[in-house]
């Protein structure tokens, strides 16, 4: 296998150790301050208005809407929403601490700011974060010595207290959010451990594949890259299957490259015959997907719950089922074939009829298209048809500059 699959496997992976964590944790978070916050909210505006303090009522009211809206708003970037959730901590903080002064809940919120703000959006983003509060807490007791502020009087309460429980607040704070900075970068650096030894995994085991056929290269590259371009569309189309989400995309994106992993278990004089096969030297051919899900299922005894080997298993056994049940190695029909599998068999399909074999001049990207089209609801899901319909240039223009690329590559190494 080259190295320039090795590098966009790794490419396509390295970046993302941490936002599916950050995803579910913010979900998680919020969804629970949403439910708590029901009672919270609706005794904070009955005594808010009960007292005269509408304009307290009026910033709850929006706050609450600011939290459902960052929660349920679909087509939110996760980093804006991640932005908005975090500075909604900071304005509660602000707002209690505003209109009641410290003896209200304003601290605990600013408290939470900045390690919220480590969690989901970075380091960075929390070192903004702490001088926010810091800007923010300064000049309110500025305001509080100017008397521009209308607190309830307390006693003994003065400016000097004030900046005591300020300075105290700040250290206390920027000791949590450098904490949680530090085992974050910890996380991280871990992650992006496991996530290498996955893509050494996989390429080891599409070597095994690679030694076998010369064409495995660049057609492992081409595999992973349509996966995953199919796989977002389908998420953006209506009736979205349950399974399918970013991790799913990104898992595919790495599994993809184990479907054809059992031909390590074909005869080099079938496997690399140049020419068409025989009856019997096909069927041969067919047993190749029972014998990759027996290599990754091995796998999984030492890792029952490594997804993309279950995910490589179900593509490795699945990607030469079809929908109407006509499909081997088991007959699987609709549904029953994962979901995995059936992205892959149409991605499969349209690679092997658009790439060159020593058997067979490569297909036009509009007889492939042809070809799926007549197969819709017989060969390949038929969702997943009108999904690749969707984006069928840009399955060409990576055919094209893919093919392009290797066949001069080809030429250079040959002259």
């Amino acid at each position: 296998m080259s190295s320039s699959l090795a590098a966009e496997i790794i490419q396509l992976e390295l970046d993302d150790a941490l936002p599916v964590w950050r995803h579910t944790i913010f979900m998680r978070l919020f969804t629970i301050l949403a439910i708590i916050c029901i009672p919270v909210y609706i005794t904070s505006v009955y005594v808010c208005i009960k007292e005269g303090i509408w304009f307290m009522a009026v910033f709850d009211s929006l706050a609450y809407g600011l939290l459902l809206f960052v929660l349920f708003y679909p087509n939110l970037p996760d980093s804006v929403r991640y932005l908005f959730g975090c500075y909604l901590s900071f304005l509660i903080g602000a707002g209690f601490l505003v209109v009641l002064g410290p003896s209200g809940a304003g601290f605990f919120w600013l408290f939470a700011f900045p390690p919220l703000t480590s969690i989901l959006l970075g380091e960075k983003s929390a070192i903004t974060a702490q001088i926010v509060n810091v800007v923010f807490l300064l000049g309110l007791g500025a305001a509080y010595h100017l008397q521009w502020l209308d607190w309830p009087v307390m006693e003994h309460f003065s400016t000097l207290i004030w900046y005591v429980v300020v300075i105290n607040f700040i250290v206390t704070c920027a000791i949590v959010t450098q904490s949680t900075s530090y085992l974050l970068g910890k996380l991280s650096q871990s992650l992006q451990s496991t996530i290498a030894s996955r893509q050494a995994t996989v390429i080891g085991l599409a070597k095994l594949a690679e030694y076998r056929d010369n064409d495995t290269g660049a057609h492992l590259i081409r595999m992973q890259q349509y996966a995953n371009m199919l796989a977002k569309q389908r998420l953006e189309d209506e009736q979205v299957p349950e399974e399918l989400t970013d991790a799913f995309i990104q898992e595919i994106s790495l599994s993809s490259i184990l479907h054809d992993i059992g031909k390590v278990g074909i005869a080099d004089h079938i496997l690399l015959k140049p020419g068409r096969l025989t009856p019997e030297e096909f069927e041969h051919i067919k047993a190749h997907p029972v014998m990759g899900a027996k290599v990754l299922d091995s796998l999984l005894k030492y890792a029952p719950k490594c997804e993309f080997l279950l995910m490589g298993r179900d593509i490795a056994g699945g990607h030469h089922e079809k929908w109407d049940g006509s499909g081997y190695p088991k007959g699987l029909k609709g549904e029953v074939i994962p979901l995995s599998a059936r992205i892959v068999a149409l991605v499969d399909v349209y690679d092997a009829l658009t790439s060159p074999r020593c058997y067979k001049r490569p297909f036009t990207h509009e007889e492939a298209i042809g070809i799926i089209m007549d197969g819709r609801g017989k060969h390949f899901d038929p969702a997943l048809v009108d999904s690749f319909m969707l984006i069928e240039q840009q399955f060409a223009e990576l055919s094209h500059a893919s093919l392009a690329h290797y066949s001069a590559n080809y030429q250079q190494d040959n002259q």
